[in-house]
């Protein structure tokens, strides 16, 4: 009698289009997870002291991480493979690379590290740019503030967030990426296993993906007829202190009308001298503050003119 065969090893080549698919499915899923885990946990303890649910979809999920360990995964499969020298590369590296085929490049190992990380580092904070300038422009939406930051550009990067891209660029390159290559092929290879938790997490994220759309644009709509632009972390905030009872849409605009700001977003009071000079003026904001230094001083002119206004009737 034979045995009962439930199910087959399924082998699929990392070099294959299937292959390719599944790799960057699961950099996605495992970026987008660590991201909102690693971003949740920084809200409660470092910059707002409160447990709430970053980015702009609802579940466990933040794919400008998901789609920056893509990239981050992508430059350093071109860099290694198409870089660096035969041979000159530490031998764990070999891990991942058993059905890779030979590297075929000039370069030394080390020389292409540098070139690898700043390309890492430059792509992340594009990419971040970019997601930050569609949902200002297109949404009147602002997922994340930097305006306080020195350096920064629309409020929307800074160099110190760029400089923690090339940390976890570098950390990627010469701690990970070997292990999660190898982990990569392994699941390629029991890809049946995964089938069904892939489907369903891509059915959730679409689902997950259209309802946060659906009130990200209800939203755009008010954001844009005001003028303004709206902090969407700062009306995550504002809608737990309004709960909703018997008028759910009553809620919804009272927190709307709190978060609506020019210039948005509340960072917490950073108490290490240092940090400080991350900031403009090096005015570190307190827990209280409301205001950037931009918009105290737009008040503070405005008040003036006032005055002067009334002196003169």
């Amino acid at each position: 009698m034979k045995p009962i065969v439930f199910a087959q090893e399924i082998l699929i080549s990392m070099d294959s289009p299937f292959g390719i698919f599944l790799t960057y499915v699961y950099l996605f899923i495992l970026g987008s997870f660590l991201g909102w885990c690693a971003e949740i946990l920084f809200r409660r303890f470092v910059s707002m002291k409160k447990w709430i649910n970053p980015g702009f979809l609802k579940g466990p999920c933040l794919p400008l991480y998901g789609f920056g360990l893509c990239v981050l995964h992508l430059i350093s499969d071109l860099c290694f493979k198409y870089l660096v020298k035969e041979g000159t590369y530490p031998d764990f590296y070999s891990l991942s690379y058993e059905d890779f085929g030979a590297t075929q490049g000039n370069l030394n190992f080390y020389v292409v590290s540098v070139i690898a990380i700043l390309i890492i580092g430059i792509s992340l904070t594009l990419i971040e740019f970019i997601a930050g300038l569609i949902f200002i422009k297109g949404l009147h939406i602002k997922l994340r503030d930097y305006s306080k930051m020195k350096g920064n550009i629309m409020g929307i990067i800074c160099p110190l967030f760029s400089f923690i891209w090339l940390v976890a660029g570098a950390i990627y390159w010469f701690a990970l990426r070997p292990f999660v290559s190898y982990a990569i092929g392994f699941l390629n290879n029991h890809a049946w296993v995964l089938t069904f938790f892939i489907g369903a997490y891509i059915a959730l994220f679409i689902v997950d993906f259209i309802s946060s759309l659906k009130l990200s644009l209800q939203l755009s709509k008010d954001a844009k007829v005001k003028q303004a632009i709206l902090d969407y972390e700062k009306f995550k905030l504002s809608l737990k202190s309004h709960p909703v009872k018997e008028k759910k849409k009553s809620a919804i605009q009272v927190a709307l009308e709190d978060s609506l700001t020019p210039v948005t977003k509340k960072i917490k009071e950073v108490k290490d001298e240092v940090v400080s000079h991350l900031y403009i003026n090096n005015e570190i904001p307190t827990k209280n503050e409301s205001e950037t230094p931009r918009t105290k001083e737009e008040k503070e002119k405005e008040n003036q003119n006032n005055e002067n206004n009334s002196n003169n009737s």
